[in-house]
């Protein structure tokens, strides 16, 4: 239980940092669109350090962790790697469906509905996001 203590100080510690420092460093302000840039950001810090804090507070008690493989670790890199490589050249609107749905299946995740959603509904709620309420462009 210490370790999930101490991991969710640090967690709770950089979200602060998070908030505090990096994003009003590397947000620029801008004139146009419907959110500034930096309230993405700052919410995904406050969600991290809420998380922290469960962490510190609520520990998960005899949760022990799986065996760890290395061969599977370095697929799920790769396809990573080879993901953002691929976005880089063709765009996130045609790598992010089936690169969430490589992911989803490398973390064994079966369920149709649940495929469905990973891959179609959350690149989806990135764009609308990013291109429509934050009015940036996306690779």
């Amino acid at each position: 239980m210490a370790t999930d203590r101490w991991l969710g100080l640090f967690f709770a510690g950089f979200a602060v940092l998070l908030y505090a420092v990096i994003v009003p460093w590397q947000a620029d302000a801008v004139g146009y669109g419907f959110l500034r840039p930096r309230t993405m950001p700052r919410i995904a810090a406050v969600v991290i350090g809420l998380c922290g804090l469960i962490l510190i507070f609520r520990p998960p008690g005899d949760a022990r962790p799986g065996r760890f493989r290395w061969g599977r670790a370095a697929v799920f890199a790769g396809v990573l790697v080879a993901g953002l490589w691929a976005m880089s050249h063709l765009g996130f609107l045609l790598v992010a469906p089936p690169l969430a749905l490589a992911v989803m299946l490398l973390a064994q995740e079966r369920r149709p509905l649940w495929l469905a959603l990973g891959a179609a509904g959350v690149p989806a709620l990135i764009w609308f996001a990013v291109a429509v309420l934050l009015d940036r462009p996306l690779p």
